[in-house]
């Protein structure tokens, strides 16, 4: 169970941290630069990758959190046992998507306050 739960974060990682990479598109050729980058710039998807992660932990804390009231409740050692490593996982698996979330929402301040040209070369963006 624990490795179907780790490849579906792995996943939602890939996922996300890959998401500034998909959103941007090369600006045309005929168009100048000018214009191109009045819109909004990639790496403020950065910021939205950081949340949903948030989201997710804290979806995983909340689980964590109940598995925790629900090991309490146990008649069993062995039930019991069970449900507060299953609550210990929860609990893993939601801070390092908080640390996730905080590197990623890091980055995206980060790329957001250095100059555009700056910005470009910190970008994570493949440039094709």
């Amino acid at each position: 169970m624990f490795t179907v739960r780790s490849r579906l974060v792995a996943c939602a990682l890939v996922l996300t941290l890959g998401l500034p990479a998909a959103a941007e598109s090369p600006p045309a050729s005929d168009v100048p630069v000018a214009q191109a980058s009045s819109g909004p710039r990639g790496h403020r998807f950065a910021f939205v990758a950081g949340g949903l992660v948030l989201l997710g932990g804290g979806a995983f804390g909340y689980l964590a959190h109940g598995e925790s009231q629900r090991a309490r409740t146990h008649s069993s050692a062995r039930e019991s046992g069970a449900a507060y490593e299953r609550a210990r996982t929860h609990a893993a698996t939601a801070n390092v998507l908080y640390g996730v979330a905080g590197l990623t929402l890091a980055y995206g301040l980060v790329l957001e306050l250095l100059p555009e040209p700056a910005a470009e070369k910190a970008s994570l963006t493949f440039h094709f």
